[in-house]
């Protein structure tokens, strides 16, 4: 296995996406109308989940440029940090998505990161 694809894998599994999540996709979990289906987050998820928004727009960008030009150092430095980044939140995470109301929005959140994870 590469090192690329390594690092892919860990990256999914820091997300948080399992196989069992992988398999249910985002529509079942906001159904038909999701404005129905969302509710309000607490202040704490709200606050976690505008930090893991700017992470998720960083991420987006380097994904974006590894695309374009693979082996860029200060890129590959970028995913590096971020990946550590994102490995900090990784506790508050898997506290917070034991709410089902949280795990919704989260779910629907990283739809965009994993279309453009997609190589």
């Amino acid at each position: 296995m590469t090192k690329q694809k390594s690092s892919r894998r860990k990256f999914l599994k820091l997300l948080g996406l399992s196989t069992t999540a992988s398999i249910v996709s985002t529509n079942t979990f906001l159904g038909n109308n999701p404005d129905s289906e969302i509710k309000k987050l607490n202040p704490e998820q709200q606050e976690f989940m505008i930090r893991y928004e700017k992470w998720m727009d960083e991420f987006t960008d380097v994904i974006r440029i590894k695309k374009e030009k693979p082996f860029d150092l200060e890129n590959n430095k970028k995913m590096d940090l971020l990946t550590k980044k994102v490995e900090k939140m990784k506790p508050e995470l898997t506290a917070f998505l034991k709410d089902e109301t949280f795990a919704i929005i989260y779910m629907a959140s990283i739809k965009r990161v994993k279309d453009e994870i997609k190589f």
